[in-house]
């Protein structure tokens, strides 16, 4: 089951799926999409069967048909809504899945690269649990939200004073080679990155690694991490693709 399946039965998650955290954030972005949309769809449905009953009562009331007063003509059922509600329900579920398969916000996930991340919602709340690249880089809603997403060659890893050694932060200066965002040029030469990154309970850099870096609206810890050319390629291509759409969106 994929985490818009997931969304959309709205039934428990398997365990495994529980304990990933990338598969949790996608299922919980998927059926906000599809709350939203059905609520909507749902308010037009009503106005379309308030139209229909009112259209229903004008027809029958002809001007050579007396109304008797003493014995009101009774209202029609309103049956008719609820299949109205129960088929449009339905709609909502279809063009949820269209929405977001649409945007490139459910994709494939990535071969299994080094990551750190927040969830689905990463850009917004910079949060610190693990999410496959894919989720992150594939969604226009996460590039258009980003600060920095570049990638580059690990020029020096030094641990940073005070934060405590093996489980604090590490001072990472990356040489740029190519800056998806801000879209200055994609070439980024000998432009240099410097961020922190959280040591515990990540694989280490070294010096001489490729990696692919996220970094989120504010602090200079990045959310989302790739080594490794054989992963950072399927992540290039997802970027490229979502870029577009990302321009067209707002960060809220």
């Amino acid at each position: 089951m994929d985490a818009l399946m997931a969304a959309l039965l709205d039934e428990p998650l398997p365990a495994q799926a529980r304990q990933d955290p990338a598969f949790t954030a996608a299922r919980d972005a998927a059926a906000a999409d599809v709350a939203v949309l059905r609520e909507q769809l749902g308010l037009i449905g009503d106005a379309l069967a308030d139209a229909g009953d009112e259209l229903q009562e004008a027809e029958s009331r002809s001007p050579t048909t007396p109304l008797a007063p003493e014995r009101p003509l009774p209202l029609r059922p309103r049956r008719a809504r609820r299949p109205l509600r129960i088929a449009l329900g339905t709609l909502a579920a279809a063009a949820a899945a269209a929405v977001v398969v649409g945007t490139g916000w459910l994709v494939a996930q990535s071969g299994g690269g080094a990551s750190e991340a927040s969830g689905a919602k990463a850009a917004d709340e910079a949060a610190s649990s693990g999410q496959d690249g894919g989720v992150a880089f594939g969604s226009p809603r996460y590039l258009a939200c980003a600060r920095l997403v570049a990638e580059g060659t690990v020029a020096a890893v030094e641990p940073v004073p005070g934060t405590g050694a093996g489980a604090g932060q590490e001072r990472v200066t990356l040489t740029a080679t190519r800056v998806h965002k801000p879209e200055k040029g994609t070439q980024g030469g000998d432009d240099e990155i410097v961020l922190l990154r959280e040591v515990a309970g990540h694989p280490p850099l070294h010096e001489g690694d490729r990696v692919l870096v996220g970094l989120p609206r504010e602090g200079a810890v990045p959310d989302t991490v790739i080594v490794g050319e054989e992963d950072i390629a399927p992540e290039r291509a997802r970027i490229a693709a979502a870029l577009p759409v990302s321009r067209t969106l707002t960060c809220e």
